[in-house]
């Protein structure tokens, strides 16, 4: 069994209350930052991007959730990686006719850079790994995390999801209306997850699946009949389901279809807090797992049908493009 044992979060949220932000005069919201000098040496950050110091935050705030220091393995999930620092380093490129380029940009501008960046400042020399799947990046490193618990390989897993937004990628986005009907957000999210239940432990990881390209609603709702089926479960020992709802009619959609499927289950959303982004999800799992463990929903949750205490079983449900899907079933402990 796995258990999320450890959560760390720099997102656009207060960390004190959770809150619909407004966005009446803009669609592009960013992290309210911590004081990275309680995490990282000053001389050390002044050389890091944004993403890099949020990254290692997040995860030293994972492991004292957790009550340790070193994790077995660090694996990282970023759909755009250390893209302002990509940003810069094309300008400059650009501006200076391809000399005198700083090296900083350059070292910093790869996906992988903020798995290495931690394991550095942890100073972790363990398994080591970066997912970039755009909006099923998440998913894949926490299912990584997952099989390396399962299989015996590690003890203790520090998972993430991290993103950025620059005004200049959120404007290229508006021109594919990417940002339709919903707000551009960003953020970094770290869990620490074990083979081993602790009294910190805010819920378990019963199953996880990853499927590509459904046919139709029907083809979905047969790998969650499954899903369940594998677990000795039905639906009806849901007490909820989390979606992945935006307000951009070509995503919700898919979710829509399936109102019937769900039927009096409780439907949960939670974009509305965090924005959309590539690794968004990791949000998701994150207030799914607080939810369990607390008994309490945040206002404003509440897409359909009332939830009611206890919670149980929550199963969450995202997709990308309708192309990769995820469902991730959360338990109580």
């Amino acid at each position: 069994m796995v258990y999320i044992n450890g959560i760390g979060s720099v997102t656009i949220q207060n960390q004190e209350q959770l809150a619909i932000p407004d966005i009446s005069e803009t669609r592009y919201i960013r992290c309210q930052d911590p004081d990275f000098s309680i995490f990282i040496p000053q001389m050390v950050a002044r050389r890091m991007s944004k993403i890099i110091k949020r990254a290692i935050a997040s995860s030293k705030m994972a492991l004292a959730d957790a009550g340790f220091e070193m994790p077995d393995a660090i694996i990282s999930g970023t759909g755009l990686g250390c893209i302002e620092d990509t940003e810069k380093f094309l300008t400059a490129m650009i501006q200076n006719n391809e000399t005198l380029l700083q090296p900083t940009h350059f070292i910093q501008s790869t996906h992988n850079t903020i798995s290495s960046q931690i394991a550095m400042q942890l100073k972790c020399y363990g398994y080591n790994n970066t997912y970039s799947h755009l909006g099923i990046s998440f998913e894949s490193a926490l299912l990584d995390a997952c099989l390396q618990l399962q299989t015996g390989t590690c003890e203790n897993v520090l998972v993430g999801g991290y993103d950025e937004m620059t005004p200049n990628y959120h404007q290229m986005l508006s021109k594919l209306n990417f940002w339709d009907g919903c707000f551009s957000g960003e953020g970094c999210i770290g869990f620490v997850v074990s083979n081993q239940q602790n009294s910190n432990s805010y819920c378990k990881i019963e199953a996880l699946e990853l499927f590509y390209n459904p046919k139709n609603a029907e083809e979905i709702e047969q790998h969650i009949n499954n899903l369940l089926k594998n677990n000795n479960l039905t639906k009806v020992h849901l007490d909820a389901v989390m979606l992945g709802y935006s307000g951009n009619p070509s995503n919700d959609c898919v979710y829509e279809a399936m109102n019937d499927f769900w039927g009096a289950i409780p439907q949960l959303a939670y974009k509305q807090f965090s924005g959309e982004y590539f690794t968004a999800s990791a949000f998701g799992i994150k207030l799914a797992a607080q939810i369990l463990k607390t008994q309490i929903v945040p206002e404003n949750m509440c897409r359909k049908n009332e939830i009611r205490t206890p919670i149980r079983r929550i199963l969450f449900h995202q997709h990308f493009h309708n192309q990769a899907h995820a469902l991730i079933l959360l338990s109580s402990c």
